[in-house]
C-alpha cells in the first residue's frame, strides 16, 4: 500500500505542474519472450501434414500484460503464438503461478492465436499422427520448457508495473467468412456480389495502454477468425501474427497483444498464398490503428475476476460391436479412436461423459468486461454474449475463445443440430466419446450467467 500512496502523491505533484489532466488510475507491466521451437519440429493443425517444419517465415511469440487497480487488485493476460492451450498446459501454469506470485487462477488469462503453423503440443496427438520418436521427444521437451517460460513471463510482466492508463475503443475487419455458409472457391464472387451468408463478428476490440506521459506500452486487440492462411511447413503466426508485427512497427514502444475471439466457424477467405498472411495482418493493424488515434472510452473502477466450469455433457460412444467394424475403417482416425476407446474399455476404464470447459469473466473497472470460454467456440457464442450483456450504459463486452484450455470444437446447439466439422466431426480427432449433447449451449451460458453476477 505504500508503493501506492508513495507512487501516486509523487504523480499528482508532477501532474499538478505539468498541466496534465489527472493522475493515473492503473498499474501495468508488458512482457514478451520468443517460443519458436529450435530447429525442426512437428506442427500442429493440419493431420494432412506428414513431415516436420520446414524453416521460420516469423517468428512465434508469448507475451503478457499484468494489471493493477488502485487498489492493489491485479489481473495478469497472456497471448501465445500457438495452436493450443492444453488443459494439462494451463493448469499447470495457473497453479504455479499461483504458488510463485500469489495469483489466482480467476486472475490468469491464457489465450491462444491458432495458428496451424507453430508446434503441436498436444502429447496424445504423438500416437494419433504417428509422429517419429525423435521429434515427439522433443514436443515433450518443448511443451516442459514452454511452462517455464510462460510462468517466467508472468512474473517478468508483474515486475515491469509502472503507473498506466486504460482506454477502450472497437473498430471493424471484414475478410472473416462463416466457412459453413460459404464454399471457398465462391467467396471473392459471392463478396463482390454482396451475397456472402452465415453470422460473422467483424468487431476488433482495442485496449489501449499508455504511461503517464501518454506514451502507448501496449496495445491489446481481437478478432474472431481462424489463423488457418497457409497450410505449409514454415513458423508462422499466420494473419495475427503480422498484424502484431505491423502494429509493434507503428508504435515500437509498445506491446501488441492478439487476444483470439470466438471464431471457430470463421475462416479468412481467400487464404493459401502468403500474399494474404501480409493482406490480411495490415487490414487488421489498420482496424486497430483506426481507434487508437480515436478518443477511447477511458476505463475506470476495480479489477474483478471469476472463473467457473460448465459441466458440459457427451453423447455415448458407439457399441463395442460397432467400434470393432470401425478398427478396420479406411480412415486412420476412426481407427485410431475406434482402438483407443476398446483398450479403455478392456482396461476396466469408463469413457467420461461429460467435461468441465473453463470459463473467466473479468470486469476492467466498470467499463469493460471481457469473457473468456475455452475451446474453439463458434461465432454465436460471441453474438449472444454481446446480446445479453453489452447494454447501454453498461461496460462494453469483449468476448474470447480459445481461452484456457482449447479441448477441441464447442458448438451452439445450432450448430450441433446441423452437424459437420464444429458440430461433432472434429471428435473422431479427440478421446472424447462423442458429440456434445444438446445441452451444451444451455450450460455454457447458465455458468456465463452466473459468473457475470459474481464480478457485478
Amino acid at each position: 500500500m505504500n508503493r501506492y500512496f508513495l507512487t501516486f502523491a509523487a504523480l499528482l505533484t508532477a501532474v499538478a505542474s505539468s498541466g496534465m489532466a489527472a493522475e493515473p488510475t492503473w498499474w501495468a507491466g508488458v512482457a514478451r519472450t520468443k517460443i519458436t521451437p529450435e530447429g525442426s519440429y512437428w506442427m500442429g493443425g493440419y493431420a494432412s501434414r506428414k513431415r516436420p517444419s520446414e524453416g521460420t517465415l516469423q517468428d512465434l511469440y508469448a507475451k503478457a500484460i499484468a494489471i493493477d487497480d488502485a487498489d492493489g487488485s491485479r489481473v495478469v493476460i497472456v497471448t501465445t503464438d500457438l495452436l493450443v492451450i492444453t488443459r494439462d498446459l494451463g493448469e499447470a501454469v495457473k497453479r504455479r503461478v499461483a504458488e510463485k506470485y500469489k495469483l489466482p487462477p480467476s486472475r490468469l488469462l491464457l489465450n491462444c492465436s491458432h495458428t496451424h503453423c507453430g508446434p503441436e503440443i498436444r502429447l496424445y496427438r504423438e500416437s494419433l499422427h504417428n509422429i517419429p520418436t525423435d521429434l515427439a521427444r522433443k514436443m515433450h521437451a518443448y511443451v516442459k520448457q514452454l511452462e517455464d517460460k510462460l510462468v517466467k513471463l508472468v512474473g517478468e510482466a508483474i515486475a515491469n508495473q509502472t503507473p498506466a492508463r486504460l482506454s477502450y475503443a472497437e473498430s471493424q475487419a471484414a475478410f472473416a467468412v462463416n466457412r459453413r455458409n460459404n464454399r471457398a472457391a465462391d467467396v471473392p464472387r459471392l463478396r463482390e456480389e454482396g451475397k456472402l451468408i452465415g453470422p460473422v463478428d467483424h468487431s476488433v476490440p482495442v485496449l489501449k495502454v499508455t504511461d503517464v506521459e501518454g506514451r502507448v506500452s501496449a496495445i491489446l486487440f481481437g478478432y474472431a477468425c481462424h489463423n488457418t492462411i497457409m497450410s505449409f511447413y514454415q513458423t508462422s503466426g499466420d494473419y495475427a501474427g503480422f498484424a502484431q508485427q505491423y502494429i509493434e512497427e507503428q508504435h515500437p514502444q509498445a506491446v501488441a497483444m492478439f487476444v483470439m475471439g470466438a471464431g471457430g466457424d470463421q475462416n479468412p477467405e481467400p487464404r493459401r498464398k502468403v500474399e494474404y498472411l501480409h493482406q490480411y495482418g495490415r487490414a487488421l493493424a489498420d482496424a486497430v490503428e483506426k481507434v487508437l488515434n480515436a478518443p477511447g472510452r477511458e476505463v475506470s473502477g476495480s479489477l474483478r475476476a471469476a472463473l467457473a466450469e460448465a459441466p458440459l455433457e457427451f453423447q455415448p460412444h458407439a457399441d463395442p460391436g460397432t467400434l470393432q467394424e470401425q478398427t478396420k475403417s479406411s480412415n486412420q482416425y476412426e481407427r485410431w479412436k475406434a482402438h483407443f476407446i476398446l483398450s479403455e474399455l478392456d482396461a476396466g476404464r469408463r469413457i467420461p461423459r461429460q467435461y468441465g470447459l473453463p470459463i473467466q469473466v473479468i470486469a476492467v473497472g466498470d467499463d469493460l468486461m471481457m469473457v473468456a470460454i475455452g475451446g474453439e467456440c463458434v461465432v454465436d457464442y460471441s453474438l449472444r454474449t454481446k446480446r445479453q450483456y453489452d447494454r447501454n450504459g453498461g461496460p462494453a463486452v469483449w468476448v474470447a475463445g480459445y481461452s484456457n484450455d482449447v479441448f477441441g470444437y464447442l458448438p451452439t446447439r445450432r450448430v450441433l443440430k446441423e452437424g459437420g466439422y464444429e458440430g461433432g466431426g472434429h471428435m473422431v480427432y479427440t478421446k472424447f466419446p462423442g458429440p456434445f449433447t444438446e445441452t451444451v449451449e444451455t450450460r455454457v451460458f447458465e455458468t456465463i450467467e452466473r459468473l457475470v453476477k459474481e464480478v457485478r
